[in-house]
């Protein structure tokens, strides 16, 4: 990743995720290919980034699109995905290591990817960061969801996202909505 003197990324107060260019997806690997499964309607959480602009680490919860059956009434229908102390891979801009995902009393490690690339923004405009997550995972851990791990499929869980310079006239974060069945 390259080294940015004049931008902190160390002040979260200084950056915004960007809700607007942020897509999940979730994939099962077929004999004929990815077959996409559901495509997550948003997330809320944070990432982790180094001085120097590298991924460092992240913590997301996702709301599911459908609400699995085996779940408790007192567990939220939420995917909690997280990484820390991500490192940096041979390629530029790449780091990878382990992730953990949490589904109700559920709980996996899969290895993680990530892609974080500093874009630039013209003369005037501050560069941003695009974000692109992988995870890799045994559904059947999981339980979830039920068209991969009643086949016993992998399943992909990809995130596509921006982290971009705060504008001062921003409102405040809303309230993440209450998520139930």
């Amino acid at each position: 990743m390259v080294f940015v003197p004049d931008a902190s990324y160390t002040d979260p107060s200084a950056w915004r995720i960007a809700m607007d260019a942020s897509e999940g997806t979730l994939s099962m690997t077929t004999a004929k290919g990815p077959r996409l499964l559901h495509e997550l309607p948003c997330f809320h959480g944070s990432f982790y980034v180094s001085p120097v602009g590298l991924l460092a680490g992240f913590t997301l919860q996702l709301p599911l699109p459908v609400y699995p059956s085996w779940l408790r009434e007192d567990e939220a229908p939420v995917l909690f995905w997280e990484s820390v102390d991500l490192e940096a891979e041979d390629a530029p801009n790449q780091v990878q290591g382990n992730a953990r995902l949490r589904l109700g009393r559920r709980e996996i490690s899969a290895a993680v990817s990530a892609l974080c690339t500093e874009v630039p923004v013209g003369q005037s405009g501050r560069p941003y960061l695009k974000i692109v997550l992988e995870t890799v995972f045994p559904s059947v851990s999981l339980r979830w969801p039920v068209e991969a791990w009643q086949r016993l499929r992998p399943v992909t869980l990809k995130l596509f996202t921006e982290i971009r310079p705060a504008d001062p006239q921003d409102a405040q974060w809303p309230e993440p909505e209450q998520w139930g069945r």
